[in-house]
């Protein structure tokens, strides 16, 4: 599969290697490709760096749906159900809200 590249028009100013740091410095360009039911990922391209859309729908915006991990539960040789770790849930749940 052949990568497109579209160059920026507008390249930022270089920074030294002293100057970077994680999500302080960011490239020109940036990677996106498209997902189609049936057809799986197509037309991976290299573009320049500009914001994303995003569905208003999307859980990543809804905090509440993502804050939770989820709980383990299993179902005990007597039939009762056991939860791992239940405490450690609700006290990461609390402290990320």
């Amino acid at each position: 599969m052949e990568i497109r590249i579209e160059k920026t028009m507008q390249p930022k100013t270089k920074v030294l290697d002293c100057e970077l740091g994680f999500g302080k410095v960011f490239t020109d360009h940036m990677f996106v490709m498209d997902y189609h039911a049936g057809e799986g990922w197509v037309d991976p391209r290299i573009v320049p760096y500009a914001p994303l859309q995003l569905m208003p729908a999307s859980t990543c915006l809804h905090y509440a749906l993502e804050v939770f991990e989820g709980m383990k539960a299993y179902r005990q040789l007597n039939g009762s159900v056991a939860l791992f770790r239940p405490q450690l849930n609700f006290e990461r749940l609390n402290s990320s809200c």
